[in-house]
C-alpha cells in the first residue's frame, strides 16, 4: 500500500524580512529577472502580513 505524505508547509518569513529584501532587490538593475523576483516578494508580503491565509500546494 502506497501512502501519500502531505508537503509540509513552508514557513512564511516576516514582513520585516521580506521588506530588506525588497530593499536590496531595488538596488539591482531593471530588468526581467528583477521583476519575477519583485512579485514574487510581494506575494510573500503579502502572505507574511495576513497569516491566517495558507497558500494551497
Amino acid at each position: 500500500m502506497i501512502v501519500e505524505l502531505t508537503p509540509l508547509p513552508i514557513p512564511i518569513p516576516h514582513r520585516d524580512e521580506v521588506n530588506a529584501r525588497i530593499r536590496l532587490l531595488m538596488e539591482q538593475p531593471a530588468g526581467e529577472e528583477r521583476t519575477r523576483e519583485y512579485a514574487r516578494l510581494l506575494a510573500l508580503w503579502a502572505a507574511a502580513g495576513r497569516p491566517e491565509l495558507v497558500t494551497a500546494a
